[in-house]
C-alpha cells in the first residue's frame, strides 16, 4: 500500500507495511486473549470458541485499508452471531476507525451508527442484558473511534494538500529556471548576433575589396563566392534575429554599440549613483578582447552589481578585472548580508552562467571572504 495511507502519518518511513497492517491487529488480539483466558465474562460459549469467534473478527483487519467497507460487514456480521463482547467489541471499533478515516465524515457517520446498533443487537438476539452504564460505555468507546478515525482522515487530507503543493511550487520553480534559461538564451543570442554580423561584414568587404584589385580571374572567382557566402550568412543570421525577437520595438536596442569591459567605468559610475560605493581595480596589462567575451564580461559584472544593489542590502562593493595570458578573471564581492534563501537560483546568476558557458568558461558565486557579503568569481577563457 501507498505511504500516504492515513495511518502511514504516524509511522516511521522505514517502517515496512506488513508491519503497519499486521502489528495493530495483534495489539487488538492481546487484551481480548486475556480476558477470555481469566474467565471474567457471562458468555455461555467456550474459550475454544471464544478464541475462534476473535481470530474471526481480528485476522480480517489484517486487510482493512484494501477492503474498508468488507471488513466492516464482516466484522458486524461476526459480532451479531457470537454474541460475546470480548470477542468482537475491539475489532468492531477498529473497523469503524479505519472506515472513518479511510472514507472520511459522511460515511464514517453511517458507519457508527451501524456498529452501535450492531452492539444492541447482538446483545438483544442472544438475551443479555444492557445496564444504562454499560449502554453509556459503548456509546462513549463508538464516538472516540469516530472522532479518532475522522482525525486522521483530516490530518492525512491536510498533509497530502500541503505535499501537492509543494509539487506544484517545485514544477512551478523548475519551469520558471527553465523559461529564466530560454529568456537569456536567446539575450545571449541577439547581443552576439551584432558582434559576429560587423565581423563577416568586414570580412565581405575585405574580400570584395581584394577582389576588385585582383588580375587574377580564378581568384577573382573565389572572392566572390566567398563574399556571396558572406551575405548569405548574413541573411541567415538576421532571419534567425527575427525569430528570436520577442516583439516590436526592440531595433533601436539592436542596433545601439554593445558595451565591452572599456565601459566599466561608466557602469561603475551608475551603480554609485545609486547609492553603492563601488571600486574598480583593473590588474594585468589591458589588451583586446574577442568582441563576445569582451560583452560578457561586461554583462557578468552589471548582473552582480545589479545583484548587490536590488538583494544584498551592502553600502559597498568590489569589483576586479585581472587580465590573465589566456583569459579575463573576474570578481565581485559585496559585503552585504549574503546569499538570500533563494539560493543559487537567481535570474541574474542563470544569465552569468549561459554566458560563462558560452565560453567554456568557469563561474563560482557563493559567501564572500571569511564568510561575509557575497562574492561572484568568473574566468573567461580569451583563447580558444
Amino acid at each position: 500500500m501507498s505511504e500516504h495511507d492515513p495511518e502511514r502519518l504516524f509511522l516511521p518511513r522505514f517502517v515496512p507495511q506488513w508491519v503497519a497492517d499486521v502489528v495493530p491487529v495483534l495489539l487488538i488480539m492481546l487484551p481480548e486473549t486475556a480476558i477470555i483466558a481469566s474467565g471474567e465474562h457471562n458468555g455461555e460459549a467456550k474459550p475454544f470458541v471464544q478464541v475462534v469467534y476473535m481470530l474471526l473478527a481480528a485476522l480480517p483487519l489484517v486487510f482493512r485499508r484494501r477492503w474498508p467497507l468488507e471488513v466492516l460487514a464482516w466484522t458486524v456480521a461476526l459480532s451479531i452471531v457470537s454474541g460475546y463482547g470480548p470477542a468482537y467489541a475491539l475489532p468492531l471499533l477498529f473497523a469503524l476507525f479505519n472506515v472513518a478515516a479511510v472514507r472520511g465524515r459522511r460515511t464514517g457517520v453511517a458507519a457508527a451508527g451501524l456498529v452501535l446498533l450492531t452492539q444492541l443487537v447482538a446483545i438483544d438476539v442472544h438475551n443479555g442484558d444492557l445496564p444504562f452504564e454499560a449502554l453509556l460505555a459503548r456509546v462513549a468507546a463508538t464516538g472516540f473511534a469516530l472522532a479518532a478515525g475522522l482525525y486522521v482522515h483530516t490530518r492525512h487530507a491536510y498533509v497530502e494538500g500541503l505535499r501537492d503543493r509543494a509539487a506544484r511550487a517545485e514544477r512551478e520553480r523548475e519551469l520558471l529556471a527553465s523559461q529564466a534559461v530560454a529568456e537569456e538564451r536567446v539575450r545571449i543570442a541577439r547581443e552576439l548576433h551584432d558582434v559576429v554580423a560587423h565581423n563577416v561584414s568586414l570580412m565581405v568587404v575585405q574580400a570584395q575589396a581584394v577582389g576588385a584589385v585582383s588580375d587574377d580571374e580564378r581568384e577573382r572567382g573565389a572572392l566572390d563566392q566567398i563574399a556571396a557566402l558572406g551575405r548569405q550568412g548574413l541573411a541567415e543570421m538576421h532571419r534567425m534575429l527575427g525569430v528570436l525577437r520577442p516583439g516590436e520595438g526592440t531595433v533601436e536596442a539592436d542596433l545601439a554599440p554593445q558595451p565591452g569591459v572599456g565601459d566599466l567605468h561608466e557602469l561603475v559610475d551608475h551603480a554609485r549613483g545609486a547609492g553603492l560605493e563601488v571600486t574598480l581595480a583593473v590588474e594585468g596589462e589591458p589588451r583586446p578582447l574577442p568582441a563576445g567575451v569582451d560583452l560578457s564580461a561586461y554583462r557578468i559584472v552589471q548582473e552582480a552589481l545589479t545583484n548587490v544593489v536590488r538583494h544584498s542590502g551592502s553600502r559597498h562593493a568590489d569589483v576586479t578585472i585581472r587580465y590573465e595570458p589566456r583569459g579575463l578573471e573576474l570578481s565581485v564581492v559585496d559585503d552585504g548580508r549574503g546569499p538570500s534563501s533563494n539560493g543559487d537560483g537567481g535570474h541574474g546568476l542563470v544569465g552569468m552562467r549561459e554566458r560563462v558557458a558560452l565560453f567554456g568558461g568557469e563561474l563560482a558565486a557563493g559567501p564572500g571572504p571569511e564568510g561575509r557579503g557575497y562574492a561572484v568569481h568568473a574566468v573567461l577563457p580569451t583563447e580558444s
